[in-house]
């Protein structure tokens, strides 16, 4: 009896010592630097060797800094508060670090009263998480490379979307952006490879640098008006992109915009677009046709680089000049309107461009096209202009096959 009665109070003791460690909390500081990048002392409570907590004794918040996962632990709660010495701490923010890149990690629940989001990044097991309604930013690689994480809810009042926040979610299927949300940082669903559907909502001015590049099943983008920029290679390697039609607020097109969208056959272009940036629609290899509206001023080099589908270009008449290599390798090209007031078509505009027939070029006195068709034969096209003999005392254009006054 005494030797059961001492194994019983051995055991006990020891679970009574196990649990002593898990809620023992030590209280230290250390030194950080603020937004304003002043340094400041901070301090931080460790509860059980596991939970780290950084805490404002004059405003009793707290943020939950890192976590510590047994090996069995898939699943973590956050609390809505911690107490210490008689004081209650209200979890406000998640760290960078809170999930300590546990591999294991399946399941996260944060509670309401929580504000900003970090500290995801690298749980590669990480399957569900549930984000309360107060959460207003979802910060700087918060769930990059949790490569599980298949669907995910945004609150309605999420107003920032951080840099890179859910880059390489390659399983992440959807996803709604809330109407809160002013600018899409760069790269948040860069490599996202599920994610087949997306609508920018109308608050959303501006989408950053690489947003959905490779997003390689992204078919369908809804844009709405109040777009004014869309970012470089934003949607750069979307292959399974076909169509788009771009809002009426927008201004320019950053470079690489909707480069490698091998698939897309179809671009309607708004009145507002004044500026098509550096390879915009570079190996755009469908795309067929494409109108431009009389808005666009300048059009940047290799904006349709390797275009081989492309078989007819109109030149806006708001134009002077074309930049150099603009429409290179455009491998079925078959017809281009030059507008009257083009005084220059840039070297390489229209290089290896070998399926041309016919150019109509309205303006009386000849532009200058200096190495501006390389590798074509030009023995086979037609030019259509409005002064004949202009064009005939001019070395360059008398080179091609016929020059014919246009009817």
């Amino acid at each position: 009896m005494m030797k059961k009665l001492f194994t019983f109070l051995t055991i006990a003791l020891s679970i009574m010592q196990l649990y002593a460690q898990q809620t023992e909390i030590r209280r230290s500081e250390y030194r950080s630097m603020d937004d304003d990048e002043n340094f400041i002392n901070v301090v931080q409570l460790e509860i059980g060797g596991r939970y780290f907590y950084d805490i404002d004794e004059n405003t009793h918040t707290a943020i939950f800094k890192r976590w510590y996962g047994r090996e069995n632990d898939t699943e973590l709660i956050i609390p809505s508060s911690i107490d210490y010495n008689g004081v209650t701490y209200k979890i406000v923010a998640l760290g960078d670090d809170v999930g300590n890149q546990n591999e294991k990690l399946e399941k996260v629940i944060i509670p309401e009263g929580v504000t900003r989001i970090k500290g995801f990044a690298y749980c590669y097991g990480l399957k569900s998480i549930t984000i309360p309604s107060s959460v207003k930013e979802i910060g700087s690689n918060a769930f990059r490379d949790c490569i599980e994480l298949e669907n995910i809810v945004l609150p309605d009042g999420l107003s920032t979307l951080g840099y890179r926040a859910f880059y390489n979610c390659v399983k992440l299927k959807s996803i709604v952006i809330p109407s809160g949300v002013a600018r899409i940082e760069s790269g948040v669903f860069h490599n996202c490879q599920l994610l087949s559907s997306i609508t920018i909502p109308s608050t959303v001015s501006e989408i950053g640098e690489e947003v959905f590049y490779n997003c390689v099943s992204l078919k369908t983008i809804n844009f709405n008006e109040g777009l004014l920029l869309i970012g470089k290679g934003a949607f750069n390697s979307c292959t399974a992109l076909e169509s788009i039609i771009l809002p009426n607020s927008i201004k320019a097109l950053a470079p690489h915009a909707f480069g490698s969208c091998t698939s897309l056959k179809s671009v309607k272009l708004p009145n507002s677009l004044e500026v098509i940036q550096e390879a915009a629609f570079a190996k755009c290899e469908s795309l067929t046709n494409i109108e431009f509206p009389e808005s666009i001023y300048e059009i940047e080099r290799f904006a349709f680089n390797g275009c081989k589908s492309l078989n007819k270009i109109v030149l806006p008449k708001g134009m002077t000049q074309l930049a150099p290599c603009v429409f290179p390798g455009c491998s079925s090209l078959i017809e281009i309107v030059i507008p009257e007031g083009v005084t220059k078509i840039g070297a390489g505009s229209f290089d290896y461009c070998r399926s041309l027939t016919d150019i109509f070029c309205y303006s009386e006195v000849p532009p200058e096209i200096y190495q501006a068709f390389d590798d074509v034969p030009l023995e086979q096209v037609t030019v259509h202009v409005p002064v004949v003999k202009k064009y005939k005392k001019d070395i360059l254009w008398k080179a091609f096959g016929k020059l014919i006054p246009i009817q």
